[in-house]
């Protein structure tokens, strides 16, 4: 889900010879111009995605030019003339893997793809990194940065693909909940985690015939154990873990920096080996305890799968 460390482990995996990141093409606000709501949802738990979905699919299969230029209000002068020309973040992945005759593999770092990760996996045979951080440090996040999400949209095709899963329950406070930041990433990675956990099988369960891998990341040993951790991932994937990538890897993941919260969503003058802690001098204990009450059902599950992720 956003603020879950997508960033990171994109980029991580992008090092890899031959790959090449594509960033976030389901973004509604800079991705492309086919995609209006963030996150995006197939039409039923079947083989079929529905039309829409398919044809956003195909765009982002074949490398879709077709972005939106991803003009920020609060942009500089300077990087609006910039977008103007060269469009954002997302298009300039997306030119240059076209441009790159030596890429063969796309990392498509995207967490508004976050509820196609069963569809992917059995029906179009895409594995998925699954990035997973503590439910406080994403409301913490949410809060930070002030970010708000149409969560009754995000619910209501939630219900129609996993009707009457428990993690869908929703307290009295719910109404509320909707139009605070924090708890609103409480509620999401609720609602992230609950539909993966409750839809993706068990690592000790029967396997899914033909279906690619789904691997979970669980940040807390991401990042005390970045290189063991990426070897895991790399073998998995088929991608090559060479002493190149292994440096790169190292780098990014250096115990240096700032450990105080930043207004910028991508800080990079913050220490990346604390990113579990921010979240500590950001929340209030009332929060604090919120996020927790609504997360503990689904995080005790998800756990299960990944170890205590803090």
């Amino acid at each position: 889900m956003p603020r879950s460390g997508t960033t990171g482990v994109g980029a991580a995996l992008s090092h890899a010879s031959g790959a090449a990141k594509l960033y976030e093409p389901l973004n509604p606000e800079s991705g492309l111009r086919s995609v209006h709501d963030y996150f995006v949802f197939p039409q039923s738990t079947g083989r079929d995605p529905g039309p829409e979905l398919d044809r956003q699919l195909r765009e982002v299969f074949r490398v879709s030019l077709r972005m939106r230029r991803g003009i920020w209000p609060e942009d500089p002068a300077w990087k609006k003339a910039v977008k103007q020309v060269t469009g954002n973040t997302t298009r300039v992945s997306a030119v240059k893997i076209r441009l790159d005759p030596r890429v063969d593999t796309v990392i498509w770092k995207d967490p508004f793809a976050s509820f196609l990760v069963p569809y992917l996996s059995t029906y179009r045979g895409i594995s998925s990194v699954v990035t997973v951080r503590p439910p406080e440090a994403a409301a913490a996040s949410f809060k930070r940065l002030g970010w708000t999400f149409d969560l009754d949209r995000v619910h209501a095709h939630l219900s129609r693909l996993t009707p009457g899963a428990a993690y869908l329950v929703q307290e009295p406070e719910w109404a509320a909940w909707v139009k605070d930041p924090p708890m609103i990433g409480a509620l999401l990675w609720r609602m992230v985690y609950g539909y993966l956990d409750t839809v993706l099988p068990r690592s000790d369960g029967p396997p899914v015939a033909g279906a690619a891998p789904v691997l979970w990341s669980n940040s807390r040993r991401l990042l005390a154990e970045p290189l063991e951790t990426y070897a895991g991932f790399f073998d998995a994937l088929d991608l090559e873990l060479s002493p190149q990538v292994r440096d790169a890897i190292a780098r990014d993941y250096r115990d240096e920096g700032s450990a105080e919260p930043s207004s910028k969503t991508h800080d990079r003058a913050r220490n990346v080996t604390q990113a579990n802690a921010y979240w500590h001098r950001v929340l209030e204990p009332v929060e604090e305890d919120a996020v927790r009450r609504i997360t503990a059902e689904v995080r005790g599950s998800v756990e299960r799968r990944v170890g205590e992720l803090a």
